[in-house]
């Protein structure tokens, strides 16, 4: 009988199907009976669990993260017209201006930039009759256009994907954001439970299997890693605590207006109807002269009404963001409004300064990215081969129920990619356009009226008015449109020299010949209308 019990009891030991049952375990295994866990086998089970268990959406973050650290540098890679070679001098800003506007027709400026170094071309963002938004690149040492691409590019894809996982961003920024308390937990743990760290951080044992090799690299590599861990930690807690203080500032009507300067109620009232055109030249002698020792690095032409130019540059301190020190000029006698110097800012505007440089390590230029990709890599393989460490330990064949659990949030991303692409393709371009006859206003505004059908001719459902001036942008405040007895009060677009409003209707309300009116009120308060049939 005692012969029986033992036997049963080498076979119970024996049996695999106890180690099977831990395949789908949602969290680490119970200690026997009787065997009671000190602090350091809960902290490493702690670190362990957390590892585990949220290893899908961490490493998306943390490789989409790596990625986007020198995600220009790959567009450089593929894209010929990004690369250029120094010689000389560089042409001036003006002369920029007119060698884009030249090569795109018709397009709308809306700013230049420098970009990484001096063998990248500048960019220009330009937008045609559409308002579609396409990448101009701009030879700074001989003036030439070297082509022009889709917003949709590397940079853009990692970095958005790594922000908000294409959400919406106020809910993809706190989901990501918060992952950096998972990893201060990750860091604190496996510091607390990694012993003789001088030997840990060189060790690498080759001839004990790929179990030991894996462990001693991920001890070493996280050892190593911990100063990187601490600065990602730090700037993503930073961006969560804005993400909050801009909820905040939201609900209690405060706002951030003395940041990003307007025009004020007076100034723009008092423009005529159309708001004469001012050279990238002169506005960039007119930030040179309101802040001398500015290095100019990107100009953002007015987008809006009340917006007035935007002159950014560098300022020695490499640590803080260019937009940091901005000259804000009237759009049309470029007259200073405001002047931002970081180190004037307030603490908490100065440290939101502070946040990229850190987070992307771009305030070195190539080398300090390159680091801050080897080290980002290093977190990764961390992620990666932590969860394999666990599943061997534990004998755990595929996700774990936890593990499923976040899968969710990775098809919510994919699905609202769909309509992130939707945005970078810009608005609804119809088959066919008519465009009925021309209007000419006093002040030499010139009025075109497009009817949108398809390729059968049948009426699609979208007008479309553009005014256009030679020698600026007009100055329209709000457009209100009526065809047939449906009126509506339309959207203005506003971008360079033209302004856009667009009307969705259903054909089937408007006759044959019906009457198509337009009236449009300016900033100062004086109004016109157009009328097509």
């Amino acid at each position: 009988m005692k012969g029986a019990k033992a036997l049963a009891c080498v076979r119970q030991a024996a049996d695999p199907r106890p180690a099977l049952r831990s395949r789908r375990a949602s969290r680490l295994p119970k200690p026997a009976d009787g065997q009671r866990k000190n602090g350091r086998r809960q902290l490493f089970d702690l670190h362990s669990w957390l590892g585990f268990h949220l290893a899908l959406i961490m490493a998306l973050v943390l490789a989409t993260g790596t990625i986007a650290t020198i995600s220009h540098e790959i567009d450089w890679l593929i894209q010929d017209d990004m690369r250029v070679k120094p010689d000389g001098e560089k042409v001036s800003w003006g002369n920029l201006e007119r060698a884009i506007l030249d090569a795109r027709p018709g397009a709308t400026l809306a700013g230049i930039e420098a970009m990484e170094g001096d063998h990248f071309a500048y960019r220009a963002t330009v937008y045609d009759a559409y308002g579609r938004r396409t990448f101009v690149h701009v030879n700074q040492w001989t003036g030439e256009v070297t082509g022009a691409t889709h917003p949709l590019t590397v940079q853009r894809v990692f970095r958005d994907l790594h922000r908000y996982l294409f959400m919406p961003n106020y809910i993809g920024l706190p989901l990501v954001t918060s992952l950096a308390f998972v990893l201060a937990f990750s860091l604190y743990t496996g510091l607390k439970t990694a012993r003789n760290w001088k030997t840990l951080m060189f060790r690498l044992r080759t001839g004990s299997g790929m179990r030991v090799m894996i462990g001693d690299g991920h001890k070493a590599a996280g050892l190593w890693a911990s100063w990187f861990f601490v600065v990602i930690i730090v700037t993503g807690i930073w961006y969560l605590l804005e993400f909050g203080v801009g909820i905040g500032m939201k609900m209690t009507d405060a706002d951030l207006s003395d940041m990003r300067p307007r025009l004020s109620q007076e100034r723009v009232a008092s423009f005529e109807t159309v708001i004469k055109d001012r050279s990238f030249d002169e506005v960039v002698e007119a930030a040179h002269t309101a802040y001398p020792g500015l290095s100019i690095t990107q100009i953002r032409a007015p987008i809006s009404a009340s917006a007035p130019f935007v002159v950014q540059g560098m300022v020695g301190n490499p640590f803080i963001r260019e937009r940091a020190n901005a000259v804000y000029l009237d759009p049309e006698t470029l007259d200073v409004i405001q002047i931002h110097r970081a180190k004037e800012f307030p603490l908490f505007f100065y440290l939101h300064e502070w946040a990229d440089p850190l987070h992307f390590g771009f305030f070195g230029g190539l080398p300090t990215k390159l680091i801050w990709f080897a080290f980002g890599t290093a977190m990764t393989g961390l992620s990666l081969t932590g969860v394999w460490l666990t599943g061997k330990r534990l004998r755990v064949v595929g996700p774990s129920k936890i593990q499923f659990a976040t899968m969710p949030v990775l098809v919510v991303s994919m699905v609202f990619a769909t309509s992130w692409y939707d945005r970078l393709q810009g608005p609804f371009v119809p088959e066919v356009e008519q465009m009925l006859p021309l209007q000419v206003l006093p002040d030499g505004t010139v009025a075109a009226l497009h009817i949108a059908s398809d390729k059968a001719g049948e009426a699609a459902g979208l007008v479309r008015l553009t005014l256009t001036s030679d020698h600026g942008r007009p100055a329209v405040k709000s457009i209100t449109t009526q065809i047939g007895d449906i009126e509506a009060d339309q959207r203005v677009r506003l971008v360079g020299r033209t302004v856009e409003a667009r009307l969705l209707y259903d054909p089937a309300w408007v006759e044959k010949n019906a009457l198509i009116s337009f009236e449009l009120t300016y900033l100062n308060g004086d109004t016109n209308t157009l009328t097509w049939r």
